[in-house]
């Protein structure tokens, strides 16, 4: 692996603050070292002179759909039905495409949280082969598909009149019960996932069900957690609820995902717990433009709950990271634009800034990995030309995004 001297550079991060003409030695794909003009310069393979623009840790985007059509002479069919309808090999490559157009624009960790092919899912497919170096992306966190219960939103998804036959690509698996639940978690990491994603309340992108109806009850969603723990996963929960967010924070839920209707009380509880709020601001508000009527009445409905859940976590000191729930609504390789919904809802710089890096990074648990811009960290790095800490909206194009450093690799550089 060659390594990589950042020269010049004014580094940004969450723990150490404004660092001002910094020289940055990347050996291994981690950051062997940080130092001044004065020191000696050590040789290196590729050499990146970036005369005084920042250095900032790689974005997290912690709720991504990686798997939708993309590229020329597109179907014209809805998501659901290309899914049915597409070899998973060829959809990993859709998935691929559209994980590299999130990379370029700033974004070195994706986690994916659904919409995989039951047996051979694409999430763990692509990941596995970044790893391997058989291909160039960003890091892939992986869920393996979700666990969704009998008429839950997962279940829905796939048209209701259509006979389930996951083995054949044909709707997902469902589990019900204490011990279905505790059989999908097992049967997710078999298939190599990173994180358990449940299904914990009805949605928008499903049919003949509401949204506010909770799926699971709490002695279900406490048996994913348990199980998932026990297993070292940490788990996500869709909720678009009060009811149903009140049942995935007395489980235990590591992240609450969208978390339309949380209360005050029940942020005070998601704090006390450690648990993790990722928001999902503009993807409701687009989904208010849908062309079609049902999805557009329930994203009516959500929408007049879910500002005041994010204000009430940002009130009540809960840890906010950042997704987007990029997949038809919202397009890949503008995961950024999720940034001027948080301003809009009164996020700082610096708090959307730590969303994005730090905080998102310590709830996927490896905050001693990525997030930051220190010695032995991994080298997932971008370079823009201002201080995001001051203005983080520069961030909202990937345009911006001079340079995108993976696990070491120079991926972009303009």
């Amino acid at each position: 692996m060659s390594n990589v001297l950042i020269k010049h550079v004014n580094i940004v991060d969450s723990v150490s603050g404004v660092r001002k003409d910094k020289n940055v030695f990347i050996e291994d794909g981690k950051i062997k070292s940080i130092f001044g003009n004065s020191d000696a310069m050590p040789e290196a393979d590729e050499v990146l002179d970036v005369d005084g623009k920042w250095l900032m840790p790689g974005m997290i985007d912690m709720h991504v759909h990686m798997t939708a059509e993309t590229g020329i002479d597109k179907s014209g069919m809805s998501g659901g039905i290309w899914r049915m309808c597409t070899t998973s090999p060829l959809k990993a490559m859709h998935f691929l495409n559209n994980s590299q157009k999130a990379m370029m624009s700033g974004f070195t960790t994706l986690r994916n949280c659904g919409h995989t092919t039951y047996y051979t899912p694409e999430d763990v497919a692509v990941r596995d082969a970044i790893k391997k170096e058989l291909v160039v992306g960003p890091n892939i966190v992986a869920c393996a598909g979700y666990i969704t219960m009998t008429a839950g939103h997962g279940d829905l998804s796939t048209n209701r009149n259509i006979r389930r036959l996951p083995e054949y690509n044909i709707g997902e698996r469902c589990f019900n019960g204490v011990w279905g639940c505790v059989e999908g978690v097992r049967e997710k990491i078999r298939h190599g996932a990173d994180f358990i994603k449940v299904m914990a309340s009805g949605g928008m992108g499903s049919s003949g069900d509401e949204p506010e109806w909770p799926n699971y009850t709490v002695e279900e969603l406490t048996a994913i957690v348990n199980e998932a723990h026990s297993l070292y996963r940490k788990t996500a929960a869709h909720t678009h609820s009060t009811e149903a967010s009140r049942r995935c924070i007395e489980a235990g839920i590591d992240t609450i995902e969208h978390g339309c209707g949380l209360n005050d009380e029940m942020c005070e509880k998601m704090a006390e717990k450690g648990l993790f709020l990722i928001p999902t601001m503009r993807v409701v508000n687009q989904l208010l433009e849908s062309n079609d009527r049902e999805e557009r009445e329930k994203a009516e409905k959500m929408a007049a709950i879910h500002d005041g859940a994010l204000y009430a976590a940002m009130r009540n000191g809960v840890k906010i990271g950042y997704g987007t729930d990029t997949i038809n609504a919202l397009k890949h390789g503008e995961n950024g634009l999720e940034i001027l919904s948080m301003q809009e809802y009164g996020m700082s710089s610096k708090q959307i800034f730590d969303a994005a890096t730090y905080i998102s990074a310590q709830a996927l648990g490896r905050e001693n990995e990525i997030g930051l811009v220190q010695e032995g960290m991994n080298a997932d790095l971008i370079v823009v030309d201002e201080n995001p800490l001051e203005k983080m909206e520069i961030l909202a194009y990937g345009d911006n995004v001079k340079k995108v450093i993976v696990n070491g690799k120079v991926v972009k550089n303009k």
